[in-house]
């Protein structure tokens, strides 16, 4: 260790207290985070545990959820290919899957290509909860994506289209890539991540299927902090996603900490071997090609201070952004405190008055149920930070634990306190469910409304071109008062009951916290948990779903018996 990282490290030492501070005031089982600095580590550590029980301490092997952190492998096999002259960045997605034709606007299955999504710009609404069901099902299967994605709307709320207009964050539409990769290089796609990128660069505790961790005791359970103080242990059984890659390439990799940091080292070092002829590789026959394209901006999103009037990008599975800039946390799960109410991103730039310039930042999040992955890139110092945590129910922990160990790296100036910042991010996500889904949902809700024999609602009801069904299923409960449950796409696992909320509305929220952290369903608002029957002349004829905020409600019609 040279003298720059031996201060650097002592640096980081010195804001371990400022960590300890966030762990307690974001009441995660665990956070786990290290440092790369010259292309070399200089820091990992873990706090606290890797289970709901607090029993085992997380460490640096320890292996988490890595969400969105997947597209950057997946945006490297695609880059191999290129490489390979098997692909180009420019070819379009019906070159390859010439299936792939959304309803809503021609120019997209003929205009698009691999680089509109990556950069999440085809217009195309994101399915997720047709994709992800309660409590972690996957809820359709990999060959019904494409018939699903075309189906999906394409026009904003203003009826305009989006395509190449917009910026719009789709995990479908980059699992997408996933299917090319398997097209083109005749592997499936977690065959080709491990054989050709994770074997080289001796990253074997990053899990692809459920074969890799299977017998592994050292995995970071996702959970949620339950009203008794008790963590609960999120079902994440679904998540080897062995037989869904366009899941795994968007969303469902993991690894650990080592591995991750290994993976920067290699990211970081491709990319200056690309365009420095003095450079002297870290890393022998190293694997990942074409890392200074894929790592570019592709597409811009406004600065929103007007201090700083640096932009951030976002490019194949990466986001760029120049410091100082209030944009740092911007893809982060700090998102309640960043709204125009609060705006504390803006309250807290780091490095407002010294930051070496340039210093560019390059990373992503990943963001899942009970879980944060994230991780920074930092070209000019062949630097890189990485955190990850196994619980999100009150804020972003990986976020600010990042923050302040890229403010110890860099001995950046002034010296920013998160601390404030975090206890407003915990006090807001504490109350988010009682007052934007809880509160909404009881006072749009009429119990009194006249109910029709439940079992006129019994059926099956499809939608999204046939390619998925919404089953309500009855039973006689103790009290012999018929109840209604609905199961997502004929996963069992997925099964939810229903309550009545309206005359033919049906909920499947109930209205306990408890309940909705256990169940895991991904929604931003309570109308997404709500179906809607449409009756006539006292038969059903189907439903309305309103599956995404972004969308209007879709038609589910009735299956004849």
């Amino acid at each position: 260790m040279n003298e720059e990282q031996d201060a650097a490290l002592r640096r980081l030492t010195s804001c371990l207290p400022q960590i300890q501070q966030i762990y307690s005031t974001c009441q995660t089982p665990s956070i786990t985070f290290g440092v790369v600095h010259h292309g070399r580590v200089i820091m990992t550590k873990s706090i606290g545990y890797r289970d709901s029980n607090l029993t085992f301490p997380a460490n640096e092997d320890t292996i988490y959820m890595l969400g969105s952190c997947s597209k950057m492998f997946t945006s490297a096999a695609v880059g191999i290919l290129v490489n390979e002259g098997k692909l180009s960045w420019t070819d379009r997605i019906q070159q390859n899957l010439p299936e792939f034709n959304p309803d809503g606007d021609p120019r997209i299955g003929q205009e698009t290509d691999i680089i509109d999504c990556f950069r999440h710009t085809t217009g195309l609404a994101s399915p997720t909860m047709l994709m992800v069901g309660p409590r972690g099902t996957i809820a359709s299967d990999a060959e019904d994506l494409i018939s699903i994605l075309n189906a999906m709307p394409t026009r904003n709320r203003n009826g305009e289209q989006r395509f190449n207009r917009e910026w719009l964050y789709n995990n479908a539409v980059v699992g997408l890539m996933a299917l090319i990769v398997e097209h083109v290089s005749g592997q499936r796609f977690a065959d080709f991540v491990r054989e050709r990128i994770l074997e080289p660069l001796g990253m074997h505790r990053t899990a692809m299927t459920r074969a890799d961790i299977e017998n592994d005791g050292n995995l970071a359970i996702p959970c949620t902090k339950l009203s008794n103080g008790q963590f609960y242990h999120l079902s994440d059984s679904s998540w080897r996603c062995d037989d869904h890659s366009p899941l795994l390439a968007g969303m469902g990799m993991r690894s650990s900490l080592n591995d991750m940091l290994t993976w920067c080292i290699a990211v970081l070092d491709a990319e200056r071997s690309e365009t420095d002829p003095n450079h002297k590789p870290i890393i022998s026959n190293n694997p990942l090609k074409g890392m200074t394209r894929i790592r570019r901006g592709y597409w811009t999103l406004p600065a929103d201070d007007p201090e700083f009037s640096k932009p951030a990008t976002y490019g194949m599975g990466w986001f760029r952004i120049d410091l100082p800039s209030s944009k740092l946390s911007s893809f982060s799960g700090n998102a309640l405190t960043q709204g125009k109410e609060h705006q504390c991103h803006l309250k807290y730039v780091l490095g407002k008055e010294n930051a070496p310039y340039p210093l560019t930042a390059v990373g992503h999040t990943g963001g899942m149920r009970g879980s944060v992955f994230s991780v920074y890139t930092f070209p000019e110092t062949q630097s890189a930070v990485v955190t990850a945590t196994n619980g999100r129910d009150f804020g972003d922990a990986s976020d600010f634990t990042a923050q302040i160990l890229i403010q110890a790296l860099y001995d950046l100036k002034p010296v920013v306190d998160l601390l404030p910042w975090a206890k407003k991010e915990a006090a807001l996500a504490a109350g988010f469910y009682r007052e934007h889904i809880e509160a909404p949902w009881k006072k749009n809700r009429r119990p009194n409304d006249p109910e029709r024999d439940r079992m006129l609602y019994v059926g099956n009801y499809r939608g999204f071109n046939n390619m998925f069904t919404l089953n309500i299923a009855a039973e006689n409960s103790p009290s012999a008062e018929v109840s209604l449950s609905v199961v997502f796409n004929h996963r069992l696992a997925s099964e939810c009951p229903l309550i009545f909320y309206q005359m033919d509305v049906y909920s499947f929220l109930q209205p306990d916290e408890d309940y909705a952290k256990t169940q895991a369903i991904i929604a931003k608002e309570y109308h997404q948990m709500l179906l809607k029957f449409q009756v006539d002349e006292e038969r059903v004829t189907g439903l309305w779903w309103q599956w995404d905020v972004e969308a209007e409600p879709d038609w589910f019609g009735r299956v004849k018996r």
